[in-house]
């Protein structure tokens, strides 16, 4: 049956990359026996050339009548090895391929399209005719070259060797000498792009020295070893990088290491061989296609253990790094401990190994929130899951302390407030998770954080108005800078808490700082009045405690309480006007004690969740690894 070129280059080849010509070319030439392979390029230097031409000339044996046959039909390929279709890759790109070949005394002439029907013309070879094939490819059907580096001599070279890597170096083994030429003339340069007239060659010298190790794994395949070629090398530059395995002389990538798994100042190729991989590719040779029965899983799992073991011993600083990146991990994000993976290969990629984890970490949520009703098992596991979900919350808070003391004394008061409580909005709802988010006044006590309601911006200027003493109007600030939080809505009928923010401008004057304790009472008294479902008013004022304000408010009773800043603190029961009283506890804060306070109590809690977290996650391995030794 003669072949159907149009129909089988759609089928078998449908979107190639342009290298693949060059490579058929060559993998013919290797099967004829060549030793001397050339690529010669001219072109017009355009991205969608009109006119580009390749020639591949070799010194094989040659298109003999057995390769002829084969290449003028569809036919069994004479082994696995071969798949007898990569002759199509031409067509995808060029209309035709002039093929002048000589082998013995005869010359074989052909032109290879998508209307060939099997025809050549043989003749006798004549005087200075040299054995070998020469491939003319012309008229290019593309619309446009994906990339410049299609035609570039040194980029060629690095995906030639790549492509026929095992071939190669068992050449070089074999001290077989051979050498592929590259060359590209091009009608205009293109220096943007690095595109220019230039020259190559590949030798057994361009060919990399490997070490191997060879291993058998049952949970792969009872009987085939695995051989790991690899070859490391410590340099700066462009790196190298290829996980591949050997499929009849050429390469086929195996993605099971990501690139930033080897340090920046090194180069790496893992070179993988098998009797469970000969002849196992797909027609274009571009992915691996496994024996039924073997697990492309546990083959995967089974090379990256060895991998890892091979450049943990090469590259000793990878467990350093790897123990520092794991450091990292503990102390950013505890709450997904037991989430990232045991065994790695390599650096530790962070943002692929936190994606991981948080997949993970997600998807347990997900399968405690979906169930109907909790057994013990998925008791403990939302005990756990609780814990996790605090720890997150703990790190939030971090966050918020550490921009709070970013803050410098230039920042406007507003700033402070709004990360105490954003300014302008109204929470009010019943959703206490999103709420805590929100609410930030934790910052001043722990116990704030079930504090729920806070004013919008226009109820909060109708509260300002009923609490503003008179001094308030005279001078630079027109209106207290106040943030309110109750513990329910104040205008419902229940009885609340509320805790009262103010911010004090930042001066020396001792008269106006000794004032603004008498004018939080004054406040105080005037909201009670306001509000009078309020049952007990918490009252900061966060203030710049001078050391002779600071003598004042001992003399004046102010107790100091224990701070990473200054605090002090006066218990005060203020009387509304139908002689009853509110519990108004006052404290005068220093800035520094806001933030060394909340870090200090935060750093606490999280430490205890860190420690339980870990404790857990060491009890599961330690009983993980009990059960394998039992099974062993």
């Amino acid at each position: 049956m003669k072949l159907e070129n149009d129909y089988a280059v759609t089928l078998f080849f449908s979107n190639p990359s342009f290298t693949q010509i060059y490579f058929e070319a060559i993998a013919n030439a290797f099967d004829a026996n060549a030793n001397n392979i050339s690529i010669e390029i001219s072109t017009d230097g355009n991205i969608s050339p009109e006119q580009l031409e390749i020639i591949i000339k070799d010194d094989g044996e040659g298109l003999t009548d057995e390769r002829y046959a084969r290449f003028a039909e569809i036919r069994r390929p004479k082994d696995k090895f071969h798949k007898g279709m990569g002759r199509l890759v031409y067509l995808n790109y060029f209309s035709s391929v002039r093929v002048v070949s000589v082998y013995g005394d005869k010359k074989r002439t052909l032109n290879f399209s998508k209307s060939y029907t099997g025809e050549s013309t043989v003749q006798d070879a004549e005087e200075g005719d040299t054995q070998g094939t020469t491939l003319r490819f012309s008229g290019f059907t593309g619309e446009r070259l994906k990339t410049y580096d299609d035609l570039k001599p040194s980029y060629l070279q690095q995906r030639i060797v790549e492509q026929f890597l095992p071939y190669m170096f068992d050449r070089k083994k074999n001290q077989h000498e051979f050498s592929i030429s590259i060359s590209l003339e091009t009608s205009k340069s293109n220096p943007k792009q690095e595109f220019f007239s230039d020259s190559t060659t590949i030798a057994v010298a361009n060919v990399p020295s490997f070490e191997a190790i060879t291993y058998q794994d049952d949970t792969v395949d009872a009987f085939s070893d695995i051989t790991i070629h690899y070859w490391l090398k410590s340099e700066m530059g462009e790196k190298t990088f290829l996980t591949a395995a050997s499929v009849d002389g050429r390469t086929i990538p195996v993605n099971i290491l990501h690139p930033t798994s080897i340090p920046l100042n090194h180069s790496a190729i893992f070179l993988f061989e098998s009797e469970l991989f000969n002849g196992n590719s797909d027609t274009a040779r571009q992915r691996l296609s496994l024996p039924e029965g073997i697990s492309e899983r546990d083959l995967y799992k089974s090379l990256r253990s060895q991998i890892s073991a091979i450049l943990n011993e090469q590259i000793p600083e990878l467990a350093e790094r790897n123990q520092e990146t794991k450091g990292e991990f503990e102390s950013k994000y505890p709450h997904l401990t037991g989430y990232f993976e045991e065994e790695t290969v390599g650096l530790i990629n962070k943002d692929e190994a936190i994606e991981v984890a948080q997949q993970r970490y997600f998807k347990d949520q997900k399968e405690i929130l979906e169930c109907e009703s909790l057994d013990d098992k998925t008791f403990k596991k939302s005990l756990k899951l609780s814990s996790r979900t605090l720890t997150e919350y703990i790190l939030y808070r971090e966050r918020i302390i550490k921009k709070l003391g970013e803050i410098s004394e230039k920042d406007r008061e507003d700033v402070v407030h709004n990360l105490i409580a954003p300014r302008g909005k109204s929470f009010e709802g019943d959703s206490l998770v999103d709420d805590i988010y929100t609410n930030n006044a934790w910052l001043l006590d722990d116990k704030f954080m079930s504090f729920r309601t806070i004013l919008s911006e226009a109820r909060m200027q109708n509260v300002i108005e009923k609490i503003t003493v008179d001094a308030d109007a005279s001078g630079e600030i027109s209106r207290p800078d106040i943030s309110m939080i109750f513990s329910a809505d104040p205008d419902g009928d229940e009885m609340v808490d509320v805790v009262i923010v103010e911010l004090k401008r930042k001066t020396d004057d001792l008269k106006e700082n000794t004032y603004a304790s008498s004018q939080l009472v004054q406040r105080a008294r005037k909201l009670i009045d306001y509000c009078p479902n309020i049952q007990r008013a918490w009252y900061f004022g966060i203030i710049d405690i001078s050391e002779s304000l600071d003598q004042y408010l001992r003399d004046d009773g102010w107790a100091p309480l224990y701070s990473k800043g200054k605090v002090y603190y006066a218990e005060r029961k203020l009387t509304r006007n139908d002689g009853s009283y509110v519990p108004t506890p006052l404290c005068l804060m220093s800035f520094d004690s806001v933030v060394g306070d909340a870090a200090a109590r935060n750093h606490t809690f999280l430490e205890i969740l860190k420690s339980d977290l870990k404790r857990a996650v060491e009890e599961k391995s330690r009983i993980q690894n009990n059960a394998k030794k039992t099974i062993a």
